[in-house]
């Protein structure tokens, strides 16, 4: 005879095992393990062992450069008297967001890829994406930062001091961490999606909660924003320098004839003489600088281009949701991701000449100069 309620539970059981998605609540997720299933299912599990252990152990590489860089900018860059500019100032808060995130997130990846699933509990389930993504806007509204300030300090000179004192640089820091925070307030409260866990993929992430979640919104602001900002800021920047380096040119030709007819000119002549050339050496300053700020906007444009491949196979796996026809490639996303936080010293070290003196002076490799404060 056939127990009506035994077939009840196990169509149930059934039921539940094929819906496992988006909505699974944390009392299904426990129904799951109590039968064994909970990480059999996952897209993890059935990727090759080496691929995962192999990227956990880039993981682990990548917390300990991670937070040992991080860390040591962070110092370099804090006790340089004549790095103490808003520039630094940003470049520092960038740091701070990669090495919160190379000590935390980084770990709890490594070894969720090799068990080939969470098993952490809900609490830090929901923290662990809340850091990640935090962290990660945190990043790119700081590198936006700074394309602001080269942006202002080359074409609005002028305003430059009274928009970049101590205070206002506090300000714009502390609006940044909360922006991101703000971004992330929907899914944390369960407003706009949600914190969990995702049993297809074995890790947490953010979630749809009623058939919505804010990760394609997420996606716009993180790649459309800074996109929009770096093509207006350096397309102006570009035309000002070209345009101090055609006046240098022009500059210069007309100095060399007036040098050419100093011999029969007037005392008139003379004094105009005096006075081109002493336009020529302005211009000529104006020029260094810019050239010395080029430097500096070069190196930002290094980071935005590096954070933008880092997250682009990552971005192209979980938009067409390719996790199960392209697992190297979404492995090699986790590994772009997490490769853009150790990145930044690096790219400071080879295309700074001033940032590769701060690091020198940090552990006495170069002989101490007087150091000269800075004025951008």
């Amino acid at each position: 005879m056939i127990d009506v309620k035994n077939m009840s539970a196990l169509v149930t059981d059934l039921w539940m095992f094929s819906n496992v998605g988006n909505n699974t609540t944390s009392e299904d997720n426990e129904h799951l393990r109590a039968f064994g299933t909970h990480g059999n299912e996952t897209v993890f599990f059935y990727y090759p062992a080496a691929l995962m252990d192999f990227a956990a152990a880039c993981f682990i590489i990548f917390a300990i450069v991670g937070v040992f860089g991080n860390f040591v900018s962070i110092l370099a860059l804090s006790k340089s008297k004549k790095l103490r500019n808003a520039t630094t100032a940003f470049i520092v808060n960038l740091c701070v967001a990669d090495l919160l995130f190379c000590g935390f997130s980084m770990p709890l990846s490594a070894l969720t890829f090799l068990e080939r699933d969470w098993n952490y509990g809900d609490v830090l389930c929901k923290l662990f994406p809340l850091v990640r993504y935090s962290n990660g806007a945190v990043s790119l509204f700081s590198v936006i930062a700074i394309t602001i300030n080269r942006y202002i300090l080359i074409v609005h000179p002028t305003l430059y001091r009274d928009m970049y004192k101590p205070r206002n640089i506090a300000i714009m820091i502390g609006f940044i961490w909360i922006s991101a925070l703000v971004l992330l307030f929907f899914p944390l409260f369960e407003v706009w999606g949600k914190f969990g866990y995702d049993p297809k993929v074995g890790t947490c992430s953010i979630m749809k909660l009623n058939e919505r979640s804010p990760k394609m919104t997420l996606y716009i602001v993180a790649f459309g924003l800074p996109s929009m900002v770096f093509l207006v800021c350096y397309s102006r920047i570009f035309w000002v320098v070209h345009q101090a380096s055609q006046r240098v040119m022009k500059d210069s030709l007309d100095n060399v004839s007036i040098n050419r007819s100093v011999t029969f000119s007037s005392k008139k002549g003379v004094f105009r003489k005096h006075y081109r050339h002493s336009e020529m050496e302005t211009e000529k300053t104006a020029l260094k600088r810019s050239k010395q700020e080029l430097k500096v906007l070069r190196m930002m444009m290094v980071i935005f281009i590096t954070f933008v491949l880092c997250y682009f196979p990552v971005s192209f796996v979980k938009i067409f949701k390719k996790e199960d026809d392209l697992p190297i490639l979404n492995i090699f996303g986790y590994l772009g991701v997490y490769f853009s936080n150790i990145i930044n010293p690096v790219i400071y070290i080879v295309m700074s000449n001033e940032y590769r003196k701060a690091y020198l002076d940090l552990f006495c490799l170069r002989s101490a100069k007087s150091p000269k404060s800075s004025v951008v």
